[in-house]
């Protein structure tokens, strides 16, 4: 072919050029240019447009609509260029009538033989993609613009006007374009190339490679492929109205191909339109099974706790129509389950209690499994008679069943709450009580069932309670027994203990238990806080001393103090135990509470204890917006926000999410270590973990519990 070239631009040059130019002797070389031409472009190596083209390809039903698809454009785009070509160049050159047969079979088989060579290279630059894309960049132009240029010389000659010298330098540079082609060098393997130079900032100047990249293999392309066979189609229209307009004759095969052409674009959109349907139908049905797992516990298939959160505010906020109920379940003693039969006998345990409680109520009253081996059911429809109901689950609950091939009794402790139309209850409220109530069931020996009622509820404020706690602290036997139990903080990314959560548990012989917030609430109605704090800082820094020195393990104790405390007392407290218990400053934290009454006077107390070297932690930052103001006026080190009310029942998933992200940032921008509590089951861990979390304490990691070898405090 370069011959060829090289014998008709000589020719050209000293001899002049003719409208039509006799043969040269060149022609076999200009034919035998464009069959070579074409097996080499199919022959080029490439891929399938994307890596996830070839598994639809061969995926079906799919499968077949993308190759059904894909024949259609491909047919498409080599019609309307046909189609063109003819009416622009190869029709007029049939017309003429300077050129003699045997010249006009060589320009004919020229223009059809590069028509189809031009074709080859939109096929394979739009439906495939070359493994080395420089190469076939500097191939395809090449070839593109030698056929270009051809049928511009073909149009020339079939209008008698001499052809431009320029049009042989432009085939010389796409001649030089091939020869480009082959020398160019291979490009590197990609995971070479990331392994070799990863991302860095010096690498910035070459961003536009990358968004190249990006572009080249993601949507970019796929617009190209969508659009490439309608612009010659588009040609065409616009030619057969410029035709129609200049009263130009338009010849039946060209209107038979535009019509079948429209005809095929008709078909292939309906096929899409089809296609389309189906995979929204698959978009939604997977959106549908989506939702039910965000929203459904996989073990069981009951609500979880965010459906249930939804259903409770929900309930609440129509309960005017009526009663509404709220029962609390947990099974007692699950853990010997699990450890005496196995985790799958412990599973078979939880659908088996969730089956039951299903059974109980009507297909419009949702149950729940709220985590672990905790369940509730909201009563609507039964709210009337929320008592019976509570007794017949607490009976179904509790029937024997068989679990690893062996009889095994149930029991379980329930918690029971009403709430009339016209009282004034949130659902965090409602939520509160009945699981006020059931912990009250435990205490009273389990396996039972306690209705919510907020007279014996709020012994926690009555005049004996406040009485009883006085004799206690002033050393009165008749006071009861103050225990200290201590919850683990772990590291959730290497799965070890580094602190202990102090809390307090208030046992008196005829009141019962008090929880330690119910403890704390005595306390300050009597005026007694400062010094059941100091009695729980002295006897938490002494057990963790006698645990760190037993067990040579470096972990550090929380201790809650009210920032409501007078300014002065709280450091001779701190330094009193800590010189008691030989415990290191840095092994207590002081986990502040009551934030809205902190004032200069504490904070500069406060500011002193960090001089000594304790730590500061603000308490429940999620629940609480004033606890953020202390963070610009104390040096606070440690935030402490309760999962369980950024993901649980006041919100959906996606805002307890954004909650959870954002009160990271917030702590990783001030440098501050963040503990998530409330940590219910492995994956609230592990999601905390993942979204930058470093540690955790909740139930998921253990009750509050003495530490080992710890005796009971008299």
């Amino acid at each position: 072919m370069a011959a060829g070239l090289v014998i008709t631009s000589v020719r050209a040059l000293f001899s002049g050029q003719s409208p039509v130019p006799p043969l040269s002797g060149t022609e076999p070389a200009y034919l035998a240019f464009i069959p070579a031409s074409v097996a080499a472009l199919l022959a080029f190596p490439t891929d399938p447009l994307s890596p996830e083209d070839e598994p639809v390809r061969r995926a079906g039903q799919h499968g077949t609509y993308w190759r059904t698809v894909t024949v259609m454009d491909a047919v498409l785009l080599a019609g309307s260029l046909s189609l063109l070509g003819w009416v622009v160049v190869l029709q007029p050159l049939v017309r003429a009538r300077a050129p003699a047969p045997v010249g006009l079979a060589a320009l004919l088989a020229f223009g059809i033989g590069c028509l189809l060579l031009l074709i080859t290279v939109l096929l394979v630059a739009a439906f495939r993609r070359p493994r080395q894309k420089k190469s076939f960049a500097l191939l395809g132009g090449g070839l593109a613009s030698i056929t270009i240029l051809l049928h511009v010389s073909l149009y020339f000659i079939a209008g008698g006007q001499p052809e431009p010298l320029q049009l042989e330098a432009a085939n010389a540079i796409g001649t030089v374009m091939i020869g480009l082609a082959c020398i160019a060098p291979p490009r590197p393997s990609t995971g070479s190339v990331v392994a070799a130079a990863p991302l860095t900032l010096e690498s910035a100047p070459d961003s536009w490679r990358v968004r190249w990249a990006g572009w080249r293999a993601g949507p970019g392309v796929r617009w190209v492929r969508i659009f490439l066979p309608y612009v010659p189609l588009s040609a065409l229209g616009v030619l057969a109205v410029i035709q129609m307009s200049t009263e130009a004759r338009v010849e039946p095969i060209e209107i038979y191909g535009i019509f079948a052409l429209v005809l095929m674009v008709l078909i292939r959109q309906m096929l899409t339109l089809a296609d389309n349907q189906k995979l929204l139908d698959r978009v939604q049905r997977s959106r549908r099974q989506l939702r039910h797992q965000a929203l459904h516990d996989p073990l069981t298939g009951l609500a979880n706790r965010v459906l249930f959160g939804d259903r409770v505010e929900g309930a609440v906020a129509r309960r005017a129509r009526g009663r509404l109920a709220l029962l609390f379940c947990d099974l007692d003693d699950f853990k010997s389950v699990n450890d005496t039969l196995g985790h799958p006998a412990g599973d078979e345990l939880l659908r088996i209690t969730a089956r039951r409680l299903l059974g109980c109520v009507p297909p419009s009253d949702t149950v729940a499994r709220l985590g672990g081996d905790e369940f509730a059911v909201l009563l609507a429809d039964d709210a009337a008679d929320a008592e019976a109901v509570g007794k017949r689950v607490a009976a179904v609950v509790r029937a024997p069943c068989f679990l690893a091939g062996q009889p095994c009794a149930i029991h379980a402790s329930l918690g029971l709450t009403v709430a009339v139309p016209a009282s004034s209850i949130s659902a965090e409220d409602l939520v509160q009580q009945a699981d006020l109530a059931m912990y009250a069931a435990k205490r009273r020996g389990k396996n039972s069932l306690v209705v919510y009622d907020p007279e014996i509820f709020a012994h926690d404020r009555s005049p004996t309670a406040q009485l009883a706690l006085s004799q206690l602290l002033r050393g009165d036997p008749a006071g009861g027994v103050i225990d200290v139990l201590y919850q683990p903080i772990v590291d959730l990314t290497r799965h070890h203990t580094v602190a202990f959560q102090a809390s307090t548990c208030w046992h008196h012989p005829t009141l019962g238990s008090f929880t330690a917030e119910q403890t704390v609430t005595v306390a300050t109605g009597v005026g007694l806080r400062a010094q059941l704090e100091q009695l729980i800082l002295g006897r938490a820094c002494h057990d963790i001393g006698h645990y760190r020195r037993q067990t040579g393990r470096n972990v550090a104790v929380c201790v809650g103090v009210s920032a409501a405390r007078p300014a002065g007392d709280l450091l001779p407290d701190v330094e009193a135990a800590l010189v008691a218990s030989r415990l290191p400053a840095q092994a207590l934290i002081l986990r502040l509470t009551d934030m809205e009454c902190l004032d200069e006077e504490a904070a500069r107390s406060l500011r002193t204890c960090v001089t000594r070297g304790l730590r500061l932690a603000l308490n429940a930052i999620a629940r609480n917006q004033s606890t953020f103001l202390a963070l610009d006026e104390l040096p606070i080190q440690i935030l402490m926000f309760d999962s369980y009310y950024a993901g649980g029942l006041t919100g959906s998933a996606n805002r307890a999410d954004l909650l959870r992200r954002a009160l990271l940032a917030l702590a990783r921008d001030l440098g501050l270590t963040v503990v998530a509590t409330g940590v219910q089951n492995r994956e609230q861990a592990r999601t905390l973990a993942r979204h930058g979390c470093r540690f955790g304490q909740g139930q998921f990691f253990g009750p509050p519990a003495a530490l080992p070898g710890q005796p009971r405090q008299q």
